[in-house]
């Protein structure tokens, strides 16, 4: 049985057949969204979203790494030239050998496996102001140390290097923060060792090639220290001590 349908538009009746109002009803429903649809989209650009965060994520920590890299990288270089300026200016007198010279310790405070002392009559660590040292002779002492607050780092002390050293007044200067200590190897040309060695056995005798290697924190925790390494000869070490040469 055919149903009719009756509508009036602009007062005039007007008859329609089922079908075509099925037909009408289907085309609108075919030019919208279902709600699995909706559902389904929603899904994919919550995870579109969610790689996008990950991926700006990943960038920033990257980021922020090697800016505290390169600050750390800054430090190093600074601390390397200052030592090496320093050790390069070595004084040995042979008037005064014991007082003069170069001695490796183990450390006892701080971090880093060494602290070491030469006497020299570069300003190198040197504030200004303290005019005593920086243009004098003096003993340099470097390690890890802890300032009044008990943050770690590197810690530079100095003395008149013919003062007892019991009794003298020392002068101490927290010279880095992110260098947290050192380690220490001269190259022995005695002809028992002939290599590199972290113990220096002679208190009136300057090594002629000392390996510095300075150690801050890592960029990550629980990664290694990051490590600073130079090789610097002293140019008085070679006629004080012995030969050098088997060392290149």
């Amino acid at each position: 049985m055919k149903i009719r349908d009756f509508r009036f538009t602009n007062g005039v009746r007007r008859r329609t057949s089922s079908s075509s109002v099925i037909g009408n009803r289907q085309s609108a429903i075919a030019n919208g969204f279902t709600l699995l649809e909706i559902m389904i989209s929603i899904v994919i650009l919550a995870i579109a979203m969610a790689i996008a965060f990950q991926t700006f994520s990943a960038v920033t920590r990257g980021w922020t790494g090697a800016r505290i890299l390169m600050d750390k990288m800054h430090h190093g270089d600074f601390v390397l030239g200052q030592m090496s300026s320093a050790l390069r200016s070595m004084a040995f007198f042979t008037n005064s050998q014991e007082q003069c010279g170069f001695r490796i310790k183990d450390n006892s405070t701080g971090k880093g496996k060494h602290t070491i002392s030469w006497v020299t009559s570069s300003s190198a660590f040197i504030p200004p102001g303290e005019d005593a040292y920086s243009h004098g002779a003096h003993r340099i002492e470097i390690g890890g140390g802890t300032d009044e607050d008990g943050v770690d780092g590197l810690v530079v002390t100095v003395w008149p290097y013919l003062a007892d050293e019991e009794k003298v007044e020392k002068k101490h200067w927290f010279v880095s923060e992110n260098i947290k200590g050192l380690s220490c190897k001269v190259y022995d040309t005695n002809e028992e060792k002939n290599s590199w060695e972290d113990t220096w056995e002679y208190s009136n005798k300057i090594p002629g090639l000392v390996e510095i290697t300075l150690y801050a924190e890592p960029v990550k925790e629980y990664d290694e220290p990051v490590e600073f390494r130079q090789i610097i000869e002293i140019p008085l070490g070679p006629p004080v001590t012995n030969d050098v040469s088997a060392a290149k």
